[in-house]
């Protein structure tokens, strides 16, 4: 009689715990974005290429083609950090008159870490370590919305938003801590 085949149980990631960063490549330095309360879903699609058989025209063939991916959307606290909006600049100057300035790169990498609380002795509960990284490729800035629509009845907080296009992303391991 066979055995049984070994499961092992993994929680849930709860999706209220991230950190975005963006890298300027050049430098090598990574800043914490403050104040990001929302992140679109990361999806990219695969185009099917049709191939059809000669003299047979009841059965086609597909096969992967184009990859494309969707614009990731950020949206960030009003007046909290001024990161996004500095990039914004950087997108609409060099778009306006072709201007780079090298302490502000138009393509930035973004990182988002999707966390969860650190559980062992002596941690308080706000500490969170990394569990998923998702690094966001060439991004740049192809929306942005600096104010909200104001309204003078509503109790929300007010949000600038961004939309980013970019290159694809790709998840990449992080070591797990380690609870001593």
């Amino acid at each position: 009689m066979a055995e049984p085949a070994q499961i092992r149980l993994r929680d849930p990631l709860r999706n209220y715990r991230f950190v975005v960063s963006v890298e300027y490549p050049d430098f090598g330095v990574r800043t914490t974005v403050g104040g990001v309360q929302r992140v679109s879903g990361l999806t990219c699609s695969v185009g099917a290429f049709e191939v059809w058989e000669g003299g047979n025209n009841l059965h086609r063939y597909a096969n992967p083609d184009k990859v494309t991916w969707d614009p990731v959307t950020l949206e960030q606290g009003l007046a909290l950090d001024d990161t996004l909006e500095a990039w914004a600049r950087a997108v609409r100057d060099f778009a306006m008159g072709g201007v780079v300035v090298k302490a502000h790169p138009v393509k930035r990498n973004v990182v988002i870490d999707l966390c969860e609380p650190l559980r062992s002795a002596g941690m308080p509960e706000s500490a969170v370590a990394p569990i998923r990284r998702y690094r966001v490729h060439n991004a740049w800035i192809s929306k942005y919305s600096a104010l909200p629509k104001l309204d003078a009845l509503a109790s929300e907080v007010a949000l600038i938003s961004i939309e980013l296009q970019h290159e694809g992303w790709t998840v990449e391991a992080v070591t797990p801590p380690t609870s001593e």
